[in-house]
């Protein structure tokens, strides 16, 4: 490589005192040296609170050996010892399948249709498409592997039925294929072709057969790895044999089966495939007519599996050694800082509760790490393209400006993790990318380097931090309010996992800036926490928007599809709307009767790259007995949030506003709102969702709906919420090492939700909830 890079992640993400976490890394030095920080402030500015990690000197410094790991990106299908033997004793096989090809000329590689060749035992049959989409069909012989180039160049977008025929003796190849048209005024097209081999053909190989790639080994390499895999759609794979006049079938694979899942099933024999880094399930097939978009529902229709040569699940790098974390380690946000002495790393860990610790602190702050693993924000009339998916944001590439969906860069800076994230395509896309071929992305994964979750990250768009660089300044503003034994810290997946149980062990929760991703079951468990009483704090802005899916079985990996409505970087096509793990519809939540102002009392509307703003406080709230007392230490008459690290105010970036038509409750209090402090400039435009016939008014200065709100208002059982509306509340609270109106009013909140619930747990007693 042209120079020292470093760079790893830890496995599983997410663990509890006294585990021992993988560290992998890779480093193209000799020896790497390791040490473990707590993280809290890690950001420079001249105005933000000083960079304040905390060594954890129970784990010392450690020297390792250095390795290159590159891995092997794509998706694919593997099914172990497929054939049996003897299938150099038959007479034909005949392979058969329909395919969709979405990038046939360039993808710049060799796309693989299906393979079992073993190169060493120069035995086997594949067939591929070249840099120009013109089928091969490559097969077995007595010393070298042989190779036909057909006459049939695939085209982009169309499906195919293809039918490949291998006679052993007297060594012909048959080629049969069927266009299906695209569009009413296309017909057609059919190609037949014949194929005499220059030797007999050895088909009986070792090899798995695979499909959408070759069958070479996965894994990491020390070297990067050109791509291999197809990119499009698959259907109704089946393998056939003639023996003695004789058909039998050693393959027949309906993809529609088992779509939860990570196999793919076999209904002639048995047998079981795997699926190796993701493909996209529950997508529409050869045969999908639109009678039925719910594959749940059909019975037809649902058969493709979308493969795309950047796929990635799992990088299976190389472990390069494990972390012994102290038992008595507290919950929070961590990271092994990794130096080779010419670059350094931050590789993030998150740790969580002891669930026997002896005493619950009060507070929790939640870590968003549905929104880290997979991230960027859509800003309307900025981007091009169709397509859309940290886990969402996980190393975002819409800054390059070379891929089908893209920010316009406007001149603006990149820093060193972007710029490797260009480096190193082998570490994955994000949610908000689209694929090589165009489609939209559907799942992003924590199994790999995540380069823009880095407590110095400094995101493009907006020339600061975001996410998670952005919220260790509310690790920062709990050490210095609660102390270090005041509160705990506890993510996405943990609550997805464990639910309310876990959230009624506090009194107060905290969200972060950007709390974008959650599931149904994350929902039920925050409605649950409002129902019994509890008090949250939402400090972010665009929060609770996207419907999301997880699995216990694979926590490392989300779902999200994006539908027909919200503000995106591409939309899925219909018939693709279906979440493939649970089957339930995507898009969000708004459209699924739960929007996020029922809970917190915001939604949603409106984004903008240009200065923020920030709030004039309501004469209401002035004067209300609860809520004019979040003021002390400020004049009433005072702008709140004025400044800011990002943005240069607290409102600002995707910003959420009160609307009692979706659902905010009617006793809710406007506590702020921007509109009374000169409200935001036309550069923050209203969320497509808001909007209807005609599509005017719908920039800053000409909506009153492009605005953030801080909103307050009491549950039944005692509880109560206040939401801020905008993502860089934080950047403000931070402002001036947190002595300024916004971390005023945010620790005058945080001290009066503390107080009230101790009273109403007293009130209540130990048999409350």
């Amino acid at each position: 490589m042209e120079s020292s890079d470093i760079v790893g992640y830890v496995d599983p993400l997410i663990t509890f005192p006294g585990d021992k976490p993988a560290v992998k890394v890779s480093c193209t030095r000799s020896t790497f040296t390791s040490k473990v920080f707590r993280l809290c402030a890690g950001s420079s500015h001249p105005n933000a609170p000083p960079i304040s990690h905390q060594s954890i000197d129970a784990i010392p410094q450690q020297t390792h050996q250095g390795t290159p790991q590159f891995s092997r990106i794509g998706s694919l299908a593997r099914i172990e010892s497929w054939s049996g033997p003897g299938l150099d004793v038959v007479q034909s096989i005949s392979i058969s399948l329909w395919c969709q090809p979405t990038l046939p000329s360039e993808s710049k590689h060799e796309q693989f249709l299906f393979s079992s060749i073993d190169v060493g035992q120069s035995a086997g049959f594949e067939c591929l498409l070249d840099e120009d989409g013109c089928l091969h069909l490559r097969v077995g012989g007595p010393s070298e592997i042989q190779e036909i180039r057909l006459s049939t160049t695939l085209i982009k977008n169309q499906w195919y039925h293809l039918q490949f025929t291998i006679e052993i003796d007297p060594g012909i190849v048959s080629f049969n294929g069927q266009s299906k048209p695209r569009d009413i005024g296309e017909q057609s097209a059919y190609f037949e072709e014949k194929h005499r081999l220059a030797h007999k053909a050895h088909l009986t190989s070792d090899s798995p057969f695979t499909v959408a790639s070759n069958s070479c080994k996965h894994g990491p390499s020390p070297q990067p790895q050109t791509p291999c895999s197809f990119n499009g759609k698959i259907d109704g794979l089946k393998v056939e044999t003639t023996s003695k006049g004789t058909i039998y079938t050693l393959l027949d694979f309906d993809f529609s089966l088992d779509i939860p899942t990570d196999w793919i099933r076999d209904s002639s024999n048995g047998l079981y495939g795997k699926l190796i880094n993701s493909p996209s399930r529950a997508v529409t097939g050869h045969d999908w007519d639109s009678s039925q978009s719910d594959w749940m529902r059909a019975s037809y229709g649902y058969g493709a599996l979308h493969f795309h040569d950047d796929d990635l699940d799992d990088a299976m790098w190389n472990t390069s050694f494990r972390l012994e974390l102290p038992r008595d380690l507290r919950s929070g946000c961590y990271a092994v800082f990794v130096d080779d002495g010419e670059t350094i790393d931050w590789i993030p860990f998150f740790v969580k509760p002891d669930p026997k610790q002896s005493q619950v602190p009060p507070v929790a702050l939640i870590i968003p790490t549905f929104t880290y693993a997979g991230e960027c924000c859509v800003v309307l009339g900025l981007y091009a393209g169709q397509s859309d998916c940290w886990i969402a944001y996980a190393n975002e590439h819409l800054f390059d400006e070379s891929r089908t969906v893209h920010f316009l860069a406007q001149g603006r800076d990149i820093d060193k993790y972007s710029k490797l994230i260009l480096k190193r395509p082998d570490l994955g896309i994000s949610l908000y990318d689209s694929h090589n071929d165009g489609s939209g992305t559907c799942y992003s994964t924590v199994k790999r380097a995540i380069l823009n979750m880095r407590p110095d990250y400094c995101m493009w768009l907006f020339d600061g931090p975001r996410e998670f660089a952005a919220d260790l300044w509310f690790v920062d503003f709990l050490e210095r309010e609660v102390g270090a034994g005041g509160y705990d810290v506890i993510t996405d997946h943990q609550i997805s996992e464990c639910g309310a149980e876990l959230l009624k062990k506090y009194k107060v929760l905290l969200s972060c800036s950007h709390p974008e991703y959650l599931t149904f079951a994350m929902l039920d468990s925050y409605s649950a926490f409002l129902h019994y009483g509890g008090h949250f704090m939402y400090l972010g802005g665009n929060g609770y928007y996207w419907v999301t899916t997880h699995d216990p079985a694979r926590p490392h990996r989300i779902e999200v599809r994006r539908a027909e409505a919200g503000c995106r970087t591409f939309g899925l096509p219909p018939g693709n709307w279906h979440h493939s793990l649970t089957g339930e519809p995507g898009g969000l939540w708004r459209s699924r009767g739960r929007p996020p102002n029922c809970l917190f009392g915001l939604g949603s509307c409106a984004m903008g790259v240009g200065k923020g703003t920030g709030y004039g406080i309501t004469a209401e709230a002035r004067v209300h007995p609860r809520v004019s007392r979040f003021f002390r230490g400020l004049q009433t008459d005072e702008v709140i949030g004025d400044i800011g690290l990002v943005q240069g105010a607290a409102s600002g970036d995707e910003i959420d506003r009160l609307d009692y038509e979706l659902g905010t409750p009617r006793n809710a209090v406007i506590v702020a709102t921007t509109k009374l402090a000169g409200g935001h400039s036309d550069e923050y435009m209203l969320f497509n969702e808001e909007t209807l016939f005609p599509m005017v008014d719908t920039t800053g200065t000409t909506s009153d709906k492009v605005r953030s709100d801080i909103v307050f208002f009491e549950t039944p059982r005692g509880g109560a919420v206040f939401s801020v509306g905008s993502i860089n509340w934080v950047g403000a609270l931070a402002w001036n090492t947190f002595d300024n109106s916004v971390a005023t009013i945010t620790r005058n909140v945080l001290q009066d939700f503390l107080a009230h619930a101790d009273a109403n747990r007293r009130c209540s007693g130990p048999a409350a909830g």
